[in-house]
């Protein structure tokens, strides 16, 4: 990872060594959110006075404020528009308050970063509108946004990547070699469930289904839901045989039911699937097997045989990463913030 040195040497004249303002940095692109024992790990230490010496002053100087989360277990975040000015990201919402579930989030991804330093990351929304809009020529409408309301007027305004994901770009091999290929990383915080990394996927599925190579980095703390998110992915991107089959026949079906000006009967997840259909199923083999299939001259078995021939262009690979921590202090219920008296006399 390139750091930016402009923006170290910014952060150093507020008072912080090199390695604290490279940290500070990476939290500020990536986070908000940290820990002691991510400070430690980054710069390799175990314990000591240093990671002391670093919260107090962060603290002091008001750049971040701290949260007790059950019983002396700390979460710090870095809010101070002095730290974002002087990298230049006084609008990142990475300084922002944000929910129990959002914090456990962020030092999930900042986890990963620390333990992936040597990629390069699209650090922020305009790096990643900028490479896949303006480089690879992908609509903006296919990437994946959120529309929020302004609080004092009818305005609207989308955002696009808020989910904060990284995202890294690693040189192709093989057939892409010489060209860049997008790794999207999914942090999950669920328990249990897998609700978010479906909710995930299919943001970007839009997105995903027009690169002609990606890869996919779903990473948790625990290993339970590796083969379970494995099946989800390959379900989405890698159907094969009697499952293919079946899906190319409901897209043909709710396909003739748009081209017939049917769309009364159509559900918003009929028009979702369709949409996704029109991206995975694009050239003549298809067009020429739903022309057949509309005239009923086109049967099951007929179809298979043709999907024999068909090769994706697409290539994607799916792999999954163990986080260092599950931060089990987020499946508790209650927290407190610190008094700001306790504050200048806090010690780790």
């Amino acid at each position: 990872m390139t750091l930016s040195a402009h923006s170290i040497d910014a952060i150093r004249k507020l008072g912080y060594s090199q390695t604290e303002a490279q940290f500070l940095y990476l939290v500020a692109i990536h986070s908000g959110y940290f820990t002691r024992s991510q400070f430690l790990r980054f710069t390799g230490q175990a314990k000591g006075g240093q990671v002391h010496r670093f919260t107090t002053k962060t603290l002091e100087r008001q750049h971040a404020r701290v949260f007790e989360y059950g019983r002396k277990t700390y979460i710090f975040n870095l809010f101070s528009r002095r730290i974002y000015g002087a990298i230049e990201r006084e609008n990142l919402r990475n300084r922002r308050r944000l929910s129990n579930e959002l914090v456990h989030t962020r030092l999930l991804i900042l986890d990963f970063i620390l333990g992936h330093l040597n990629h390069e990351y699209l650090e922020t929304e305009a790096h990643k509108v900028a490479y896949f809009h303006r480089s690879l020529g992908i609509p903006v409408s296919a990437l994946p946004g959120r529309i929020y309301k302004g609080l004092k007027s009818v305005s609207t305004t989308k955002r696009y990547f808020v989910d904060r994901s990284p995202i890294f770009l690693a040189p192709g091999t093989g057939p892409l070699s010489g060209s860049s290929v997008a790794t999207f990383v999914y942090c999950d915080a669920a328990e249990k469930d897998l609700i978010g990394f479906i909710s995930h996927l299919r943001n970007y599925e839009n997105l995903l289904w027009r690169l002609p190579a990606f890869d996919f980095i779903y990473a948790s703390a625990t290993s339970e839901r590796f083969v379970r998110a494995f099946k989800f992915f390959h379900s989405v991107f890698g159907q094969t045989g009697p499952s293919l089959v079946s899906e190319i026949t409901r897209y043909f079906q709710v396909r003739q039911l748009w081209e017939s000006h049917k769309t009364a009967s159509l559900t918003r997840a009929d028009r979702e699937f369709l949409r996704a259909g029109d991206l995975r199923y694009r050239g003549e083999l298809f067009d020429s097997a739903y022309r057949r299939w509309s005239a009923g001259t086109l049967s099951e078995v007929e179809l298979a045989s043709i999907l024999k021939s068909w090769k994706p262009t697409q290539t994607r690979n799916f792999s999954t990463c163990v986080l260092p921590n599950t931060y089990a202090i987020f499946y508790r219920r209650s927290f407190s913030q610190m008094r700001p008296s306790l504050r200048s006399r806090w010690s780790p």
